[in-house]
């Protein structure tokens, strides 16, 4: 799980922003989600598929290899509320996945077959009546500074050849229901998702950004920690330390980075290309002038790279 998703999956933990989450995207704005009802369900799920022969071990002294299909959510809770018991799951993305919807798919099959499971242990009920399925509303938050391009549904993966196009309703589908975290209308939200998906709808142009944080400073420095600590992760304001802990800057520190990061193009990156190009002249490797940049211009790893494979490109178009 990458830094991002981390964050989300710690954020939305907190049962309450998970209810008002899906409420939110999923169900409209309207309050279908009760937290109080909510119980985190197991994330990882696993289903029998049969026995094989292991090749490993001598012919005479033939050994059975147990397989499983095994799936693992960011995060999977159950609504256990009488009348309206459902499970809500979630997928947080940094990238455009293709195979999203067969991945989505697979979650849901071995979450199903496991109810089966379960139900056949239960089939000596007093009434003797079948358990239906429990419902899974499921989502993938998407929180890629590009936009999704990749596919959203099981048949768009599918060469379907002319000869049987005219059936080609006969095939199943599956789609994924993509939530982009850019593109979220904040009045659905009643919790500090609001105040997150009005500072991120300005995320992906620079100027905007800019703007918005310098005009909303004072209310964003109100929100609570939690909040604030995950909107650093999704701005880069963190690093990743050599024992590979992730280390958020203090939150003061974040903001002004942020703002750093959206000052003047003509200052920041007249001195970041500056010292770029001068160390390429001294014959500094590419790991040196990074941690130069890092620590010089306070700059995350990921943002000092940025930069650094932006002057590269760009000196190399001026030789052309």
């Amino acid at each position: 799980m990458g830094v991002k998703d981390h964050g989300f999956a710690e954020y939305a933990g907190d049962l309450v922003r998970y209810a008002d989450l899906m409420n939110g995207t999923i169900f409209h704005g309207k309050q279908v989600v009760q937290a109080e009802y909510l119980k985190k369900a197991l994330r990882k799920k696993r289903v029998y598929l049969g026995v094989q022969p292991d090749e490993t071990v001598q012919k005479n002294n033939p050994v059975q290899k147990v397989q499983y299909l095994e799936r693992e959510r960011d995060i999977l809770v159950l609504h256990d509320k009488p009348q309206a018991r459902f499970y809500l799951a979630s997928e947080a993305q940094t990238e455009a996945d293709y195979v999203m919807p067969v991945r989505c798919f697979t979650y849901d099959a071995v979450e199903y077959t496991d109810q089966l499971k379960n139900g056949e242990q239960q089939e000596n009920c007093k009434d003797g009546v079948s358990r239906p399925l429990i419902p899974i509303f499921h989502q993938v938050l998407y929180l890629g500074d590009k936009r999704w391009l990749s596919k959203h549904n099981l048949r768009e993966m599918m060469h379907i050849p002319e000869v049987v196009q005219e059936f080609e309703y006969l095939l199943p589908d599956y789609q994924i229901h993509r939530i982009d975290i850019h593109e979220q209308n904040p009045e659905l939200f009643q919790t500090e998702w609001k105040d997150i998906f009005r500072l991120m709808a300005h995320s992906r142009r620079k100027e905007e950004l800019k703007k918005y944080v310098e005009e909303n400073i004072q209310e964003i420095r109100t929100l609570s920690a939690d909040t604030r600590k995950f909107l650093a992760i999704l701005l880069d304001q963190y690093e990743i330390m050599e024992d590979g802990k992730i280390e958020v800057k203090d939150m003061c520190e974040a903001w002004d980075g942020a703002m750093l990061m959206y000052k003047e193009e003509g200052i920041l990156e007249g001195g970041i290309n500056t010292l770029i190009l001068d160390n390429i002249e001294d014959g500094r490797q590419k790991a040196v002038i990074l941690r130069k940049l890092q620590r010089r211009f306070s700059l995350t790893e990921e943002m000092a790279n940025k930069y650094y494979e932006r002057c590269i490109e760009e000196s190399q178009l001026q030789r052309i």
